[in-house]
């Protein structure tokens, strides 16, 4: 069997596993206000596809320490500090912190 094909195949199989993941996180948002222990299962599932097939899922759907999907005013709160120009993130079921930086744009030329 040639090279190129094994790797074809290998890269098929992780952009299947990639869009699985991503419907995955997209039914946990919807399901979350009717029924949680169901989102919670589908982030669950989402992670160990995407450590299965070591993919990133970014750092910004879910909450890494208790699993909750972030919607922004009902599972999470954000916070602005413009001193240090960072965005903090609170997660409402946890109460796990996360913060980011942010910058003013700068104007096109």
């Amino acid at each position: 069997m040639p090279i190129f094909i094994f790797l074809a195949k290998a890269m098929s199989k992780n952009e299947i596993a990639r869009q699985r993941c991503e419907q995955l996180l997209e039914l946990a948002a919807k399901n979350y206000s009717a029924d949680k222990k169901l989102s919670l299962r589908y982030v669950t599932l989402a992670r160990k596809l995407a450590m299965r097939h070591r993919i990133s899922l970014g750092g910004k759907k879910f909450c890494k320490k208790c699993g909750t999907v972030f919607i922004a005013g009902e599972t999470l709160k954000v916070r602005l500090e413009p001193k240090n120009k960072r965005v903090q993130w609170i997660c409402l079921q946890c109460g796990a912190k996360k913060s980011f930086g942010y910058s003013k744009k700068q104007p096109a030329h």
